[in-house]
C-alpha cells in the first residue's frame, strides 16, 4: 500500500492545494492501528481498511461506508476527517489495482526479496515526494494542530495522534531515505497515480454527496 506522502499529496489535490488538518490526518488514520504495536495481526489491519476475509472492498462498499459516517456530526472538521479516512481506503484499492499489480507482473526477482524491494522503493518515493511537492512543512504544521477523531469501531483518537507523531518523525529523519532510483515505482508513475486518484475521488464526491454538502 502507498505510504503517508502519497496520501497527503492526494488530499492536497482533492482540496486543490488547500488541504485541511483533519483531511490530512484522516488520510493516514486507517493505518494508525499500527500504534497498537507489533502484535497487530493482518486481520486487524484489514478490518480498519474494510478488508473481509482477505478481499479488498469494492469502490461501492467504500463509499457506502463513507456516506454512513459523513452525516454523524455537522462539524466540517469531522466531515473532512471522514473524507480523509475513506479516501485512504479508496487510494489503497486503486494502488493495488494499478501500480502494485504492475509491480507484481514486472518483478523478476525471488519471492523472498519482493517485500524488501517494495519497501525500499516506496521509502524512496516518500522522500522524492517531499522534494517534488514542497508541501511537507505546511502539511506537518497542519498535522500538529489536530489529534483527529475516534472512528468506531476502527481506531481511536489516541491511536491516530500517536501514529501521526511516529510518521512525521520518520519523514523528518533523512536517514530513512534509501537513496536509490526506483525501478517500479518511478516518480512519473506515482505522480500520475496521485493526480488520477484525486480526480476520481473528486468525481465520486460530486456524484454521491448531497448538493448542500459539496465543497
Amino acid at each position: 500500500m502507498p505510504w503517508p506522502m502519497v496520501h497527503f499529496a492526494i488530499s492536497d489535490c482533492i482540496y486543490k492545494g488547500s488541504p485541511t488538518r483533519q483531511l490530512l490526518i484522516g488520510s493516514i488514520a486507517p493505518d494508525s492501528i499500527h500504534a497498537r504495536g507489533s502484535h497487530v495481526t493482518r486481520e486487524q489491519k484489514g478490518f480498519t481498511h474494510l478488508v473481509h476475509q482477505g478481499i479488498m472492498p469494492t469502490k461501492e462498499m467504500i463509499w457506502d461506508k463513507f456516506l454512513s459516517y459523513w452525516p454523524l456530526y455537522e462539524e466540517p472538521e469531522w466531515k473532512d476527517f471522514v473524507l480523509g479516512y475513506f479516501s485512504h481506503i479508496y487510494t489503497d484499492l486503486r494502488w493495488t489495482e494499478t501500480l502494485y499489480t504492475d509491480f507484481e507482473q514486472a518483478y523478476t526477482g525471488g519471492p523472498s526479496e519482493m517485500r524488501g524491494i517494495y519497501n525500499e522503493e516506496v521509502s524512496q518515493v516518500e522522500f522524492d515526494l517531499i522534494r517534488s511537492t514542497r508541501g511537507m512543512e505546511c502539511w506537518t504544521e497542519l498535522l500538529r494542530q489536530t489529534d483527529g477523531y475516534t472512528i468506531d469501531p476502527f481506531v481511536t483518537q489516541q491511536e491516530v495522534s500517536q501514529y501521526r507523531n511516529e510518521k512525521v518523525e520518520w519523514l523528518r529523519d533523512t536517514r530513512n531515505e534509501p537513496h536509490i532510483t526506483p525501478i517500479y515505482f518511478t516518480t512519473d508513475r506515482v505522480e500520475r497515480f496521485i493526480q488520477q486518484t484525486a480526480q476520481e475521488i473528486q468525481e465520486l464526491l460530486k456524484e454521491w454527496l448531497p448538493v448542500s454538502d459539496k465543497r
